[in-house]
């Protein structure tokens, strides 16, 4: 069953803002529920996009309000930077499809999306308690989100990637922060959880800062590099990383993707594809699953696996641990994978790992991560 609005004189229909790089937003009249968007040409709206599910979310009438709710789509629906399956749709919520972005207007009499501009006065009459301070912490960390880009105050910090075997360093993890603040409010990590063009700009800016950073250490061949979620996909970015080679002095760049980012569907495979022809380095981060998941990864293998640290945690303590880890290096050696055991906080834990078939390190024992202003040419304790 469908409901149809009807405007009076002084309401109008709610609305999706689609938001289209150089280009004015485009506005998606809601006028029929539910609205159903997704990949099928029946759908109300229609994305593009092999990322896109066929019928992948849909926003339906509650009442006086609405509501957003995900049609068990593959990868997934999220509402101001959190995965949903239902949730409440309110004016000025940012809902992320794939790579696509909606901004919802509710429309309707009085109706008035809650920007920046126009949260900074604060009517009382409009927001107040809880509320206003989250308003007012959120445009805060919007501000200075902004003024970050605008002067490139990025301040990375570099932890070393050791070979195990020869026990030296080849590589840097380049780990994001700020300068503003040595750490994130709580705005601003729910800030750079959002999956919005101004944080993705924000991690690139990143990313860029730290291949010029890490060309002035000598003696490594390898900068790690974060991708968020959100990214993973996204087509400019194979291209983006390739030119982070030339300002990283012509050092390898290794993309990490998060464990939980890795999926088996075309759009994936294609997109580690391109970063391996393009000579970007692959590397999931994070892992904690089986040797059958790692041999499940054949067709799309990484070039380096990263496991989670708690796994290298006491491992010189614990045989069951130890045969996890060994079990997990002879699947990764099967498909060719390097492992990187993370999380090193010892010298026995560092030569447990080596012994049991992890090319790499990575770890408080080899160096905290710091600014580039340290000495780069020592590591080996914290």
């Amino acid at each position: 069953m469908r409901t149809k609005l009807l405007p009076g004189a002084a309401t109008s229909f709610p609305w999706l803002q689609r938001e289209v790089p150089g280009q004015e937003p485009e506005r998606i009249e809601l006028e029929d529920f539910p609205f159903v968007l997704g990949r099928n040409e029946s759908c109300d709206f229609q994305i593009l996009s092999s990322r896109v599910s066929r019928e992948h979310v849909e926003i339906v009438r509650d009442g006086t309000g609405f509501r957003l709710h995900d049609l068990k789509s593959t990868n997934g629906t999220f509402l101001n930077g959190q995965r949903i399956e239902d949730a409440r749709l309110n004016d000025g919520d940012l809902v992320v499809i794939a790579d696509v972005e909606f901004t919802f207007h509710r429309g309707g009499e009085g109706s008035a999306r809650k920007t920046v501009t126009q949260v900074m006065g604060f009517d009382n009459t409009t927001v107040e308690g809880e509320e206003q301070s989250a308003f007012r912490e959120m445009i805060y960390a919007i501000r200075a989100c902004q003024e970050t880009l605008l002067h490139r105050a990025i301040r990375n910090r570099f932890q070393p990637i050791v070979d195990l075997a020869e026990n030296k360093c080849v590589g840097y993890e380049a780990i994001q922060r700020a300068s503003q603040a040595e750490e994130p409010s709580g705005s601003q990590r729910l800030l750079a959880a959002t999956d919005c063009r101004l944080t993705e700009r924000l991690g690139h800016l990143h990313r860029m800062v730290a291949a010029e950073h890490v060309a002035r250490i000598p003696d490594c061949s390898l900068l790690f590099v974060n991708l968020q979620p959100a990214e993973v996909g996204a087509d400019a970015i194979p291209d983006s990383l390739v030119r982070l080679a030339q300002l990283a002095g012509g050092k390898r760049i290794v993309a990490e993707i998060p464990d939980s980012a890795v999926v088996d569907i075309p759009y994936f495979r294609d997109f580690r594809n391109k970063l391996r022809e393009l000579g970007v380095g692959v590397c999931y981060d994070g892992f904690a699953g089986s040797p059958h998941q790692i041999r499940a990864q054949a067709e799309f293998a990484p070039d380096y696996l990263k496991l989670a640290p708690v796994l290298a945690r006491g491992v010189d303590r614990s045989t069951q641990r130890q045969q996890q880890i060994q079990a997990l290096v002879e699947a990764a050696n099967e498909i060719g994978v390097a492992l990187i055991a993370d999380g090193v906080h010892t010298e026995n834990e560092a030569q447990t790992c080596n012994s049991l078939g992890c090319k790499l390190g990575q770890g408080d024992y080899f160096g905290r991560a710091q600014t580039i202003d340290w000495p780069a040419e020592g590591f080996g304790g914290a």
